[in-house]
């Protein structure tokens, strides 16, 4: 066993070695070639795309794609040997230099055939020139060697490529001038002239031609695409230094508004919008989001795992999705292993970061004021008891002591917050299995006090290619998320903490005893909520902890020359379990008397727990087939495939009261007051899919897709609807009537256009059913009463799918070997909206149903990319981008039937959905004339210093009637600027994103001066309504609690607020150290860099942040303020990586056989044999990495 264990290692250390000799001989310089070129061999466009190919191969390569034939006279040349070629659009001359390079070879090519002979043989036309010496070095705009840049003398076949250090030596014919090239780089021209060494820097190609995006089930060359789809990098999007891989996204792409609700960690509210808000039905606005072809979410993703982000807008890129893609598509891909070397490469990515609110009231904290604004407010609301003059003098006399302090409650809730992100991983290959392994690590304390949150992440992406023809890989992602608030929650959380006057401390001073006392008040009239620092002492605490793991596993089968065969099996576990303890009584003192007042509010005593499962599965396959006529006019792509999903969720809580100690276990508490409820509900989707793919010369483009779904919330009459899709394009700069005006500015020019159809089944799950619950303590027979069922609402079995119509037309442009101009404009309409019939209550039961009511979303997105090198100069090799992008949509209920008003709400055909609907605020009365000389206003006790509504019908008095439609429900538009520049291993982005016409309904906490005994804000104090000051106020009179009741507060615009925003959303400044540094510590890349996130803010919106949530109270957690300082550093020795690997594989191992259970006890039997396989490459990935360590 020993022998035999010792003798697979020598030959593994074998045929590395083989490698590393291949590898060294790609690297020798290249020998003297000539040919002969007819038109044709200059003509012709050639790519090879080859790893680890032989030469025979390689031949056989260009032979397919061209009318050449080889003769080969060369006994010394391996045609066996391995090469590696990556060339695209290049002449014979350029492939064949490349090629045979170092190889001791030379070829004439006569008319289309190529002669091949020793290099000590002279071909019939070869030409004896001058030569000389050329030595050089190609970079990247970094600094970084470019290893295997191509380097040809113009017009010939004298050519090499650079080393590992990017340099190259070449003898060259006087006059001659090279050109330099590789893959995803601008080519570049050099005149050698009297020079002898040369420096280049290439600059990377923003629109090469082989650039390929990710779309639904595959990809597709970004040129050719003609439906409405936004790539993003995983690179740029974590520029950003925030843990939310979902608010990542912001600004990134044109038509998706991404909108971060609060900056409480673990629970930002972050919300997607593609092109608008799609329905108003309970189906929701929400895009379908896909982790690697599967339902996920972007939150649970370790963002350093992310390779891309597609977003799917029209319905052209959508379709393949039929009945889950009305509202857009969000697809993630992870990154994979690495091919090449066989080392493990480990990456070190991480920051710690200084967390502050972007934003805070500004509350009055010298109790001395604050008494008398107190009694002021009192005075004007006609009720209450004051503070006496006595009481205040102490106070202002007291100077802040313990007895009679100033305490500023918002200032000891919030604190800054030391935010750490760790991720380490290691990615490499074994053989022909590639592997990339990820741990993250994020802790994340709030900046409001009593919020926590720890999120941990394992990923691991494993391919294996078994033979030629077969590949197999899996893709598993563990989320743990641990996150710590009070029960009460945030918003009740902060406006608690604005709820207390700062006449005292949230405890009673120390008397010596070591036991916390809790304040109540100062006083008994103070009014107040509840004691936060107190709740949070006591450990009144929500525990949440969340689980999310997604396992997947998919066959590549290579059926025939252009046909393949994909199946992918996906599981995904989800489990959200929370625990709330209220505890036992806590007694609350007096500040000044220290008597015990009551106990604290905590909310009711006792332990609520939840357990929340929701398990997943989805499995689908497809047929591929790629075909290109021979004479490479016409490429046709076929895909047809099958999906099924289903899905269970899980709910059951129980609560005890009653605990005799602090024990939070649902057994300690008494079984006299408890009680449990749960519920089970599931749902199942089956699909067919298909696209065609059709193009002519790459110039005239054509997609159609198809899909037909069936899914079980709706009944076997209607539920299976077909979703189509059509789309076209035309390159025009591909016609020869363009390619003959010899525009050079022009690089591409693309016109494309779209029309498809798309459903939504989230729509509830049996909303055609008959549904019945449960009715408690019915007396059937008139005497005992017992538990009762009844139907909750009216059943409808007629109805079929929401229907979403997109129309999308645009273009691409592609100006100044720099310039991406690209635009859209769409219409989109959602028909036959599920929705509650509008009936009367009096029919006894809920109202069915029905398909009713039609939205349409119309606008449009336009965006401008920019970038460029400087070549020459003091800032040679200075690379520097600029973008910036538009987009508008305008939402209307184009068919909804009777009006609707709730509240500041309007829901009216013509309209946005959900319109405001309010009294327009003109002023505040200045005097008592003003008062008696305008419009009656309802009822009211105006007086000066309130609020003056507008007279919209002229009548003389103002009532409901005048209430009015006001815009603002959704923005008017949305715009982002990106800047970018790198030199010499510096790096400087900066983004800003921004929101216009936007407006918020906010009142109370914030808005309301005392409400609940809330400080007023300076603000407000310095701007309000006095006798002194009655003109020009910008806030009413100063009212106690409720800003003098309804006559101010029913729904009006003062509390409409404007919302328009323009902020930095990031500004990152990086360096990256020399290769000679890294070098030398066996490092191959080390970054250090600081990240600054929403730096500034620049808006007329009241209070905290204007990125918020919703309408509603004003007190919400704000958005967060980051200054982050971080590293990005790799690490490729092989010895290293192997004990890293040594120690992470047993935790792979324990991943995979837990999936391995899980599939077992589902009795999946395929899964079950592919995840035996996976084990065994896991062993072959063990015994590879160990390999160092051992010999």
């Amino acid at each position: 066993m020993k022998k035999t264990f010792r003798k697979s290692v020598q030959d593994l250390l074998s045929v590395r070695a083989g490698r590393l000799v291949n590898l060294a001989g790609v690297f020798l310089v290249a020998g003297t070639l000539s040919l002969s070129a007819s038109t044709y061999a200059t003509e012709h466009m050639l790519s090879l795309n080859l790893k680890n190919a032989t030469i025979r191969e390689a031949i056989e390569s260009i032979k397919s794609q061209s009318e050449f034939s080889f003769s080969l006279d060369v006994k010394d040349l391996n045609l066996d040997e391995k090469v590696s070629v990556s060339l695209d659009n290049k002449t014979i001359n350029e492939v064949l230099a490349v090629l045979f390079n170092g190889r001791n070879v030379r070829y004439e090519i006569n008319d289309r055939h190529v002669v091949i002979t020793r290099a000590g043989q002279v071909g019939s036309n070869a030409v004896m020139q001058q030569v000389k010496q050329i030595t050089g070095r190609v970079l990247d705009a970094n600094n970084e060697p470019i290893i295997g840049a191509n380097v040809v003398v113009e017009g010939t076949t004298i050519g090499t490529v650079t080393d590992a250090d990017g340099n190259f030596a070449l003898d060259v014919p006087d006059g001659a001038t090279l050109k330099i090239s590789y893959i995803g780089y601008i080519e570049q021209s050099i005149s050698v002239g009297n020079k002898s060494v040369i420096s280049v820097i290439l600059k990377e190609d923003s629109q090469a031609l082989d650039e390929v995006v990710v779309v639904g089930f595959g990809t597709q060359k970004k040129l050719n695409l003609t439906g409405a789809v936004t790539a993003v990098t995983g690179e740029e999007m974590t520029k950003r230094p925030v843990t939310n891989a979902a608010t990542m996204l912001q600004g990134q792409v044109p038509g998706l508004r991404v909108n971060q609700g609060l900056g409480a960690p673990g629970a930002e509210a972050t919300t997607f919008r593609v092109r608008g808000q799609g329905t108003f039905s309970d189906a929701g606005s929400d895009p379908l989001v896909l982790v690697n072809g599967v339902p996920g979410s972007i939150s649970n993703l370790d963002p350093s795992m992310i390779e891309s982000v597609s977003v799917l807008k029209d319905a052209a890129s959508a379709a393949i999705y039929g009945a889950r893609a009305a509202n857009g598509v969000i697809l993630v891909t992870t990154k994979q292993g690495a091919e090449g070397d066989g080392k493990a490469h480990i990456a070190y990515h991480g920051n710690v970061a200084i967390y502050n609110p972007t934003r805070m009231y500004d509350l009055v904290t010298n109790s001395a004021e604050y008494m008398e604004l107190y009694n002021l407010a009192k005075a004007n609301s006609g009720a209450g008891e004051r503070y006496t003059q006595e009481q205040i003098n102490a106070y202002r006399n007291g100077g802040g002591s313990v007895q009679y302090p100033n305490f500023d409650w918002l200032d000891y809730m919030f604190n800054p917050a030391v935010v750490q992100n760790h991720n380490l991983s290691i990615a490499g290959n074994a053989g022909r299995t590639t592997y990339n392994v990820a741990l993250n690590f994020v802790d994340q304390p709030g900046t409001l006090k009593g919020f926590d949150y720890q999120k941990y992440n394992a990923t691991v992406d494993l391919t294996s290619q078994i033979t030629d023809f077969i590949k197999i890989g899996t893709y598993t992602n563990l989320m743990y998320g641990d996150r710590d608030e009070p029960r009460q929650g945030q918003s009740d959380v902060l406006l608690s903490t604005m709820s207390q006057a700062p006449t005292y401390m949230p405890w009673l001073p120390d008397d010596g005893s070591g036991v916390t006392r809790w304040t109540n008040s100062a006083y008994s009239f103070e009014s107040h909520n509840k004691n936060m620092p107190a709740i949070i002492g006591t450990g009144t605490n929500k525990n949440y902890q969340d689980f999310d793991i997604n396992a997947q596993l998919w066959l590549d089968i290579k059926l025939a020359k252009g046909l393949s065969w994909y199946t992918k099996g996906a599981v995904r576990l989800q489990s959200n379990k929370w625990k709330e303890w209220g505890g036992s009584d806590v007694p609350i003192y007096d500040y000044h008397t220290g008597e015990q007042t009551g106990y604290l509010d905590r909310g009711a005593n006792g332990l609520t727990v939840e357990d929340q499962r929701r398990f997943y599965t989805n499995l689908y396959t497809y047929l591929k087939y790629d075909f290109t006529t021979p004479n490479l006019y016409h490429n046709f792509n076929i895909m047809a495939g099958y999906s099924q999903e289903s899905e269970k969720y899980e709910t059951v809580r129980a609560f005890r009261k009653e605990y005799a100690f602090d024990l939070p276990v649902i057994d300690a508490g008494s079984n006299a007051n408890w009680s449990n409820e749960g519920k089970l509900e599931e749902w199942a989707i089956q699909s067919v899919f298909a696209r065609l793919n059709y193009n002519f010369k790459e110039r005239y483009l054509f997609e159609a897709n198809m899909r037909y779904d069936g899914t079980s919330r709706i009944s076997s009459e209607n539920r299976w609807g077909i979703f189509p899709s059509f789309s076209a394009g035309w390159r025009i700069t591909e016609e020869d009537f363009i390619k003959d005006l010899n525009l050079n500015w022009l690089n591409n020019a693309k016109i494309r256009a779209s029309w498809g159809q798309l459903g939504n089944q989230n729509i509830g799950l049996y909303p055609y059913q008959a549904m019945i619950a449960g009715v408690s303590n019915y007396p059937f027979d008139k005497k005992t009463e017992t538990v009762g069922y009844q139907q909750k609402a009216y059943a409808n079995r007629d109805i079929k799918w929401e229907t979403t119509t997109i129309t999308d037309v645009g273009f691409d442009l592609q100006v100044f070997n720099g310039l991406n101009v690209t635009f859209d404009w769409y219409k989109k309409v959602t028909s036959d909206i599920l929705r509650k019939s509008q009936v009367s209550n009096i029919l006894g039961l809920e109202a069915p149903t029905v398909n009713s009511g039609e939205v349409e979303n119309k606008g449009f997105e336009i965006a401008f990319n920019y970038n460029n090198m400087i070549t020459d100069g003091v800032f040679k090799g200075l690379q520097y981008n600029a973008g910036v992008y538009f987009d508008r949509s305008r939402n209307k209920l184009t068919k909804f039937g009777a009006e609707e008003i709730d509240g500041y709400e309007l829901r009216r055909e013509g309209l946005p959905y959900n319109e405001y609907y309010m009294l327009e605020c003109i002023g505040i009365f200045a005097t008592e004339d003003e008062v008696k000389n305008s419009p009656k206003q309802f009822n009211d006790n105006t007086l000066p210093g309130d609020l003056k509504y507008k007279d919209q019908d002229n009548n003389g008095v103002i009532d409901n009637n005048d209430r009015v439609p006001i815009s603002g429900r959704f923005p008017g538009f949305e715009y982002s600027v990106n800047l970018g520049a790198n030199w010499k291993g510096f790096d400087l982005s900066l983004q800003g994103q921004g929101v216009s016409g936007k407006k918020w309904y906010t009142n109370e906490w914030g808005i309301y001066p005392f409400r609940q005994g809330s400080a007023p804000t300076r603000e407000y104090i310095e701007g309000m309504w006095t006798e002194e000051n009655p003109y020009n106020a910008e806030y009413p009179r100063l009212y106690f609690d409720n800003l003098g009741g309804n006559k101010n507060t029913r729904p009006n615009t003062y509390m409409l607020q404007n919302a328009s925003y323009f902020r930095l959303k990031n500004l990152t400044f990086g360096y990256t150290l020399p290769k000679s540094v890294t070098d030398k510590v066996k490092m191959s890349r080390v970054r250090v860099y600081f990240s600054g996130d929403n730096l500034l803010t620049f808006t007329k919106f009241y209070g905290l942040d204007p990125e918020r949530e919703g309408d509603g109270r004003a007190a919400v957690y704000p958005q967060n303020r980051i200054c982050s300082f971080g590293n990005n550093s790799i690490n490729p020795d092989n010895v290293l990586g192997s004990v890293f690997a040594i120690l992470i594989i047993p935790f792979i191992s324990i991943i995979t056989n837990f999936i391995l259970i899980l599939v077992l006890i589902l009795n999946k039997l395929v899964f079950h044999l592919l995840f035996l396989y996976l084990i065994h490459v896991l062993d072959i990935l063990l015994f590879h990495l160990a390999t160092p360590l051992i010999f």
